[in-house]
């Protein structure tokens, strides 16, 4: 799994989010060609979501072999605008959790929008083409990431934590400062693991 943060100047900020296929060292170099890939793309003036997937998927098809590939997710804050836009190139949608305005429901929680607009994966076909979206962020929106090693967690069972679970547990802790709501989700992840 990778994550990164990147600085694109006046106040926006990069988000990537990829899942790798495969074990081991294979799967270590694909995700190196990922980060490198991403920090030479991003750089580039002037280039829009969808070419910045395009361009990601070209250039993990030349540098690995066929079966390689990798789910990506890619989002750009515009911290001024306070607006969101992302593509998701076959990773599991994150969640942007927005709490309710007004009077809502006393049975009602939080609105968990998923981020899925994009694409299939990167790296697994030679040309392929993506879709971005918007999204014009509200105070109290929780942006959460995260990648199958969280949905896919098997307790002793053999039942996965899944996107149910981790969206209940959101809405009961989305409230929380961001550093709580990471703690307490790693808190279910282990407590369901046991």
């Amino acid at each position: 799994d990778y994550y990164d943060f990147l600085d694109l100047g006046d106040q926006r900020i990069g988000i990537a989010l990829a899942d790798i296929a495969g074990k081991g060292v294979a799967a270590a170099l694909l995700m190196a060609v990922v980060q490198a890939s991403l920090r030479i793309v991003a750089a580039e003036k002037g280039l829009s979501l969808p070419e910045l997937a395009a361009r990601m998927n070209g250039l993990l098809h030349r540098s690995t072999n066929s079966n390689s590939y990798a789910t990506f997710f890619y989002a750009q804050l515009d911290e001024r605008s306070r607006q969101l836009r992302y593509v998701n190139a076959g990773h599991n949608p994150p969640y942007l959790v927005r709490p309710l305005d007004g009077e809502p429901h006393p049975d009602a929680g939080p609105e968990i929008r998923e981020l899925s607009i994009g694409g299939t994966v990167i790296g697994l076909f030679p040309q392929m083409s993506y879709e971005e979206a918007t999204v014009d962020l509200r105070s109290g929106d929780v942006l959460v990431a995260f990648t199958d090693g969280v949905t896919e967690a098997l307790n002793a069972a053999e039942e996965e934590f899944g996107e149910e679970r981790l969206k209940d547990l959101l809405r009961g802790i989305v409230h929380l400062p961001a550093p709580e709501i990471s703690t307490r989700i790693s808190e279910g992840l282990r407590g369901w693991i046991k």
